[in-house]
C-alpha cells in the first residue's frame, strides 16, 4: 500500500509555515512554536539556528495524525518516544540509523520520496517534496531567498542533490 498521501501530509504541515519571516535574528512567533518539540526548548531564547527545530515540530505534528500513527504501528506515546527531538542537524542521521530507517547518500540512483528529509553537508535540514535527478525541491526553515543555512525565514527551495550529506526516509 502506498504511503504517498500520508507523506504529503507532512509536506502540507511544513508548507503552512512557508513565507514566515524572522522579526529579529532567529526569532518570531512561528519560530517560537518549533522549540518545545525539541529536547532543547531554550534554543529560542538563545537565538539558535532553527532548521532542525522546525523539522522536529513538523514531524511531531504529523505524528498526531491517526492514519500516520497507524502506518507506523505506533500509539501516540510510542511516536513521542520514537521521533527525533534534536535541534542539532547532524544528530538526525544517527537517530535514523538507530531507528532502522533508510539513510541514503546523494547518488542519483536513489529515488527520493515526498516527505524524505534532506540533511545538508552544511549542517542544515529540510523536507523533500520533489526529486529532479540532480536537484530536489525542499521546504526549509532558517534559510533565505538566496539559499544558505542561516537565513531569515521559511522557504521552498530548489537544491542540488550534491549538497546532501544524506537523505532519511521516515515512511516507505
Amino acid at each position: 500500500m502506498s504511503t504517498l498521501n500520508l507523506r504529503k501530509r507532512l509536506v502540507s504541515i511544513a508548507r503552512q509555515d512557508v513565507g514566515e519571516m524572522e522579526v529579529s535574528r532567529n526569532q518570531s512567533p512561528t519560530i517560537k512554536k518549533f522549540w518545545p518539540s525539541t529536547s532543547y526548548p531554550e534554543g529560542y531564547n538563545n537565538r539558535e539556528p532553527y532548521c532542525a527545530a522546525a523539522v522536529s515540530y513538523w514531524v511531531d505534528k504529523w505524528l498526531e495524525d491517526p492514519d500516520v500513527l497507524k502506518a507506523f504501528g505506533f500509539t501516540k506515546d510510542q511516536a513521542e518516544k520514537w521521533r527525533c527531538k534534536s535541534a542539532r542537524v547532524f544528530d538526525w542521521p544517527d537517530w535514523a540509523k538507530q531507528k532502522g530507517l533508510l539513510v541514503m547518500g546523494d547518488s542519483q540512483n536513489h529515488v527520493l520520496h515526498t516527505g524524505d528529509l534532506m540533511v545538508f553537508d552544511m549542517s542544515h535540514i529540510g523536507i523533500v517534496f520533489d526529486d529532479f535527478d540532480t536537484h530536489v525541491r525542499t521546504i526549509e526553515a532558517n534559510t533565505g531567498a538566496t539559499g544558505g543555512r542561516d537565513g531569515d525565514g521559511i522557504f521552498e527551495k530548489t537544491r542540488a542533490r550534491s549538497l546532501a550529506k544524506c537523505f532519511i526516509r521516515l515512511l516507505p
